[in-house]
């Protein structure tokens, strides 16, 4: 029993019944601590998620190439994605300006020809390149980072024919201009392993090719907006690419287009639906533990009537004792899911710089249905409890 008198109040009969009944209380603290840290693990660092799945996609590659429109595909597939047809650069200008389906744009220029290094020397495909451009309000973060004028960088095998090692300061001579090399790339696979990559104006000087580009890489921005219409991306882009210019082709990487959407659907629905069964298992063990609490302390509830508690202040009593019990496991298991999710970030968001990106509204909405649960799981079950006869709830089992 309470051991009340009438001048307690239901906050200060809710402490002292804890104090004496701290081990259910602990009980109770713990299970909601332990669901609203795991919900707000996976909820206040969302954004940093999303984030880290949209860089780790994007770093699969470009799904888009833009061609010259006097490039044959075939003879272009079959000399490995190269042609010596240019159109003029200023179409990146054109396709941003008109706000095409596309970000992350990569003008190129390229050529097949001698590179030296030493007494060595070899034909490269040497390719000039700008960073990437973003389209206005849509990530910015770059894709490719700009290389600096005089500087290039090695493909591992064009490396090794030139006797380049990956740790040694070098130079390599490319029509008669000489650049230092930046880096030698680890080997990727594909053609980039032959080629060596310096700036685009430089290029263009080289090459004595002024604003021209041999190609236009990006990534489409219209997968998953298609997949909800039923739309072809491919068509889209197609038709946007045929109102800006005729000079241009379009080529689209299908299986590497398909990858990137079923990555971030597959990832994001996973983590929509995790999400909903924490907040569902957050609910129910609320809701739950407050009521089975009230529900097996009927007969003190009878003794409080008898006294002269009415009905109201009798719910008061569960109500004020869940709102404690839940106000102290939500902000423990909050602060606790927040400092492992900002803690685990140097781990899970390598790409994005290792940074948790807190979603305070999220901890503030888990706090907030959790006291919400506690006055509902505390209060209702006492109300109805109180409308009984007390003779009928003093004479039950507690």
């Amino acid at each position: 029993m309470f051991g009340i008198t009438e001048s307690m109040n239901p906050f200060y009969l809710a402490l002292r019944e804890l104090r004496y009944r701290w081990k259910s209380g602990l009980v109770f603290v713990l299970v909601v601590a332990s669901v609203t840290g795991v919900l707000a693990y996976f909820s206040v660092n969302d954004a940093s998620f999303q984030k880290e799945i949209g860089r780790n996609v994007r770093d699969i590659g470009s799904n888009v190439v833009i061609l010259p429109a006097g490039v044959d595909q075939y003879a272009y597939h079959l000399e490995g994605g190269y042609s010596e047809i240019t159109m003029a650069a200023n179409l990146v200008s054109q396709l941003i300006e008109h706000r095409a389906s596309l970000n992350h744009l990569i003008p190129m220029l390229e050529r097949r020809v001698m590179c030296t290094a030493g007494d060595r020397q070899s034909i490269g495909r040497v390719v000039g390149l700008s960073a990437s451009i973003a389209m206005p309000d849509r990530p910015k973060a770059p894709m490719q980072r700009s290389i600096p004028v005089g500087e290039l960088q090695l493909g591992s095998e064009l490396a090794r024919e030139l006797g380049v090692d990956r740790d040694v300061k070098a130079e390599v001579t490319i029509a008669k201009q000489v650049f230092k090399v930046q880096r030698v790339n680890r080997a990727s696979g594909t053609w980039q392993d032959s080629a060596a990559f310096i700036d685009l104006k430089s290029a263009q000087k080289i090459f004595e090719l002024p604003k021209q580009i041999s190609r236009i890489e990006a990534i489409e921005c219209t997968s998953e907006q298609c997949e909800a219409s039923g739309l072809q991306s491919s068509v889209i882009l197609n038709n946007e690419i045929e109102k800006i210019t005729d000079e241009a082709s379009f080529l689209r990487k299908e299986e590497m287009a398909e990858a990137r959407l079923n990555v971030r659907s597959v990832s994001r629905e996973n983590f929509l639906m995790l999400q909903n069964v924490l907040w569902v298992f957050l609910g129910f063990t609320v809701l739950g533990l407050a009521m089975l609490n009230s529900l097996r302390r009927k007969s003190e509830i009878g003794v409080l009537q008898a006294v002269g508690y009415g009905r109201w202040r009798v719910a008061s009593l569960f109500l004020v004792r869940s709102m404690l019990l839940s106000v102290t496991g939500a902000v423990v298991g909050v602060t606790v899911g927040m400092l492992a999710s900002i803690e685990q970030a140097s781990r899970l968001f390598v790409i994005t710089g290792q940074k948790s990106s807190l979603d305070w509204n999220a901890a503030m909405t888990i706090g907030g249905v959790a006291f919400l649960l506690a006055v509902l799981g505390g209060c209702v079950p006492a109300l109805l409890a109180a409308g009984e006869n007390p003779a009928d709830l003093i004479g039950r089992d507690s």
